[in-house]
C-alpha cells in the first residue's frame, strides 16, 4: 500500500480549475437570467417554474451575500475570518442575519422589508409546502399571470418579481460601492 504524501503548492495548483469557480456576482446574475426567461413564458406550468427558480436565486442571493459579509477579509496576523462591517449593515436593510455562534460557517437570512418579507414567504410556501397558484388573470401572457387562485384578488407576478429584483440591484450596487 503505497503512503499518501500531501501535495506540494505547484501540485495542488496544477490540480485546480479556477474556470469552475463561479463569478462573486453569479447569484445575482442567476436572479436576472430566470427573470428575463420568465417575462418571455406564456405557458403557466413553465412559468411557474422559471419564477420558482427565480424565487430561489434570490433567497440564495441574500444568503450567499451575508455568508460571504462574514468570510470577505482574512486577518494577516491569525488567518481567522474578519467580518465587512459596512456589507452586513447594507445587508441588514434588506434582510434580518443570523449566525449561529456553534457554528460560525451557519449563516440564515429572513425577510426584513416589505419586498424581501414576500419573497421570503412566497419562496418558503413554494418550496417547503405546496406548488405556488399561479392563474392567468387576463389574455397578455405572462404579464397577466397573476399570484393565487381567487379570481380578482391575486397579484400580478412579474411586477412583484421586477420590484425584487430592482431591490437586489439596489443592494448589489450598495455592496459594490
Amino acid at each position: 500500500m503505497a503512503i499518501a504524501t500531501p501535495l506540494d503548492d505547484e501540485d495542488w495548483l496544477s490540480l485546480l480549475d479556477l474556470s469552475a469557480i463561479a463569478d462573486p456576482d453569479d447569484k445575482y446574475l442567476e436572479c436576472e437570467y430566470f427573470l428575463s426567461v420568465a417575462a418571455n413564458e406564456a405557458n403557466r406550468e413553465c412559468f411557474r417554474w422559471q419564477i420558482s427558480a427565480f424565487f430561489n436565486a434570490a433567497y440564495s442571493y441574500f444568503e450567499t451575500s451575508a455568508l460571504s459579509a462574514y468570510f470577505s477579509f482574512t486577518d494577516p496576523e491569525t488567518g481567522e475570518p474578519v467580518e465587512d462591517a459596512q456589507a452586513l449593515d447594507v445587508l441588514r436593510k434588506y434582510v434580518k442575519i443570523f449566525r449561529n455562534e456553534k457554528k460560525p460557517n451557519f449563516v440564515k437570512t429572513a425577510g426584513f422589508n416589505p419586498i424581501t418579507e414576500r419573497l421570503y414567504e412566497l419562496r418558503k410556501a413554494n418550496t417547503h409546502h405546496v406548488p405556488m397558484s399561479i392563474m392567468a388573470a387576463g389574455p397578455s401572457l405572462p404579464e397577466d399571470f397573476h399570484f393565487g387562485n381567487m379570481i380578482g384578488k391575486g397579484t400580478p407576478v412579474l411586477a412583484f418579481c421586477r420590484d425584487a429584483m430592482a431591490l437586489i440591484r439596489a443592494v448589489q450596487q450598495e455592496l459594490d460601492a
